[in-house]
């Protein structure tokens, strides 16, 4: 579903400002004598400018949550990758206390990295 930018309960999507350019375009072909189609023009453009703007910041947003989420869940990756190891040379894997660790170095982790990007307005 395409997004449409609002203003003033005016919705257009990048289609009707298309067609809207192409219409004057085709207008102003038509009729070369005619001087306020140009000032049309530039505000069909300066519209599509600022839809397209308004698409990259929506983008930009979503990327960066994005960057902030796997920035989190990656050292639980590696965390559950290395206690879930089958062998026993790993030290914390077998002892009494392993699991107990294991749950307070996740649990730090993701709140520590939260708190962070949180101060600095990452999210």
């Amino acid at each position: 579903m395409e997004e449409q930018l609002h203003y003033d309960n005016v919705k257009f999507n990048e289609m009707d400002i298309y067609y809207l350019k192409k219409e004057m375009l085709e207008y102003k072909a038509k009729n070369s004598d005619s001087k306020s189609i140009d000032t049309l023009i530039s505000l069909v453009d300066a519209l599509d400018t600022a839809y397209d703007k308004d698409q990259a910041e929506k983008m930009n947003h979503k990327l960066n949550l994005l960057t902030v989420w796997s920035t989190i869940f990656l050292p639980l990756s590696f965390y559950t990758g290395m206690w879930g190891m089958n062998f026993d040379d790993v030290p914390l894997l077998t002892g009494d206390h392993g699991f107990w660790i294991f749950i307070v170095l996740t649990v730090l982790t993701v709140g520590i990295m939260f708190t962070y990007f949180k101060k600095n307005k990452w999210f």
